[in-house]
């Protein structure tokens, strides 16, 4: 052998022992097919996956619960502490800083979702192409610089082209963390509660948010509170997308705190689920599916749940503290006292989280409930006399668990599709939902109207009763698909061969797929896959 033959024999050792997975070759997979098939194939799987036993999967949950779930849970938690101080801010000094009139506030808080709207699926199919945590990393650090330079804006102008570009680059965040828990969890009716331990910050951000407010509050620098705290949470965001840079894995074939062995036991687990892992290759086909709801309803449903939830999100959330104020209290009292509510968020949807992943096909049951008391706080709202303040209060703390049913619904798309692009489509439909309604939200707001922001509540009370209705109808299609498909296996239908599992097929072209959340979601028993090593309790 020549020794340029030898110097490319021992490259190409290299990137097989490297797992390269990106140029890994297999002649028993399409190109479009899932990387996660590659790489089951690069190694002697079978022999692992044998051996393996149910101690050793739970031992391999726990140690992707402990690298993962902190990772996420604080980089979500500086997100939400972002969002949180413009609300914060609101009832210091920042209209007088800026110059605010009118409707300009409620534009100020749009215009970070607008940046959202138009960046979200974007960035999200940038995100298939390249390293995940690395992505999300860089992304962090524009981020953090940009929130920086927000303590420099002087007028409405200035402040809007930087809540807008915040808005893009934050964008990012909330889809790629739901891909990384639908890639890496083992099970898919652990997903929810996985979703729901890093989502947890979504509360613990708004308290963390509001006790630097209040410290802000009793600084007299010369210089306003909200621009010390911007500039303060800036920095932390910058420190913080160095561990996300480093630690974050994009998938289990590429963690390398996880063993060979252990990865290949996570795909096995994961390939279950029948929803593959990661594909790199854009599918037309798979988005015009998502996007049509005489193909598929789901994404559309899904949509307007989320609306509707977020037109509460962007209208409490942005005046949350205006609310309270309007009660009586002044400034720094009512920064305090909104306090307690993101405590509340954050218990309501680790609650949510365990609930609906106890509950058999309890998520959108769940769901439903969550939305119940903060049906009752906005009805407080409108029958209360302004003079009981202690009913208001009461009120305005039942609000937070409305946020439970955005969480489960957005952990939707993970387990009830399949194919790549498809799943990241209809996640990304949703959370134009999600942009949509947080724009939607701060125009609900009357100016001047007495009681102070009845329209508010009032409108948030009928995208309730909507999302219920939108989450029954959702139900019923799941139930209605998955007799249909039983009724065609019970006639005779051939059924998913092992060749699909990892082919990137969506959900309407697999027979065998059963949607969780309803009955009748029992996917192994009817696909002729073995069961060794699957999950006992899929049926959701």
């Amino acid at each position: 052998m020549s020794a340029i033959d030898t110097s490319q024999h021992a490259k190409d050792e290299k990137e097989v022992d490297g797992k390269n997975l990106a140029e890994l070759e297999d002649p028993l997979l399409s190109f479009d097919g899932d990387e996660a098939g590659q790489f089951m194939r690069s190694v002697n799987s079978q022999s692992v996956i044998h051996q393996a036993t149910e101690i050793d999967y739970k031992a391999l949950a726990r140690k992707l619960d402990k690298r993962l779930i902190p990772i996420l849970f604080f980089t979500y938690a500086l997100q939400c502490i972002d969002k949180s101080c413009l609300g914060y801010a609101s009832v210091f000094i920042l209209s007088k800083d800026l110059g605010l009139k009118g409707k300009q506030y409620s534009w100020l808080s749009s215009l970070f979702y607008f940046g959202y709207l138009i960046c979200e699926y974007p960035t999200t199919l940038l995100s298939q192409k390249f390293p995940l945590g690395r992505f999300i990393g860089l992304a962090i650090v524009a981020w953090g610089g940009v929130l920086i330079a927000t303590a420099g804006a002087h007028n409405l102008a200035g402040m809007a082209v930087l809540r807008f570009i915040l808005g893009g680059f934050e964008s990012l965040i909330t889809p790629t963390f739901i891909l990384i828990v639908k890639r890496i969890v083992l099970y898919t009716k652990e997903q929810v509660l996985r979703t729901g331990a890093w989502a947890a910050a979504n509360g613990f951000g708004s308290m963390v948010g509001g006790i630097i407010a209040f410290g802000m509050g009793h600084v007299n620098t010369g210089i306003s509170g909200w621009k010390v705290s911007v500039s303060l949470t800036g920095p932390a965001r910058q420190s913080c997308s160095v561990l996300v840079f480093l630690l974050l894995p994009p998938s289990p074939m590429h963690a390398k705190f996880l063993t060979e062995s252990e990865r290949v036991l996570a795909v096995h687990r994961i390939r279950s689920n029948n929803t593959g892992i990661l594909n790199r290759h854009l599918k037309w086909s798979q988005v015009r599916e998502a996007l049509n709801p005489f193909e598929d309803p789901q994404g559309l449903l899904l949509f307007l749940v989320i609306f509707c939830n977020e037109v509460l999100n962007g209208g409490f959330g942005a005046f949350g503290t205006l609310t309270i104020k309007s009660f009586g209290f002044n400034s720094l009292q009512s920064t305090l006292i909104y306090i307690p509510q993101g405590f509340i968020n954050m218990i309501c949807i680790l609650f949510g989280g365990w609930l609906a992943q106890k509950i058999p096909n309890g998520r959108i049951y769940v769901s439903i409930g969550m939305l119940v008391p903060t049906f009752i706080g906005l009805l407080l709202q409108i029958v209360l006399p302004r003079s009981n303040v202690a009913g208001l209060l009461t009120g305005v703390y039942l609000f937070p668990p409305f946020a439970t049913c955005l969480f489960i619904c957005l952990s939707l798309p993970g387990v009830n599709s399949s194919g790549y692009i498809e799943r990241i489509t209809l996640s990304s439909y949703a959370f134009v939902g999600y942009a949509l309604g947080n724009i939607s939200g701060p125009f609900m707001v009357k100016t001047g109207e007495t009681p102070a922001y009845r329209s508010v509540f009032v409108a948030d009370i009928i995208c309730i009763a909507l999302q219920a209705v939108f989450l029954v109808i959702l139900r019923i299609y799941y139930v209605r698909e998955n007799r249909r498909r039983d009724k065609l296996f019970a006639e005779g239908q051939v059924q998913n061969s092992p060749d699909d599992e990892f082919a990137d097929k969506t959900d309407l072209q697999l027979p065998g797929f059963r949607y969780v959340c309803c009955e009748y979601a029992i996917w192994l028993t009817i696909s002729g896959w073995s069961s060794e090593g699957t999950d006992p309790d899929y049926v959701d």
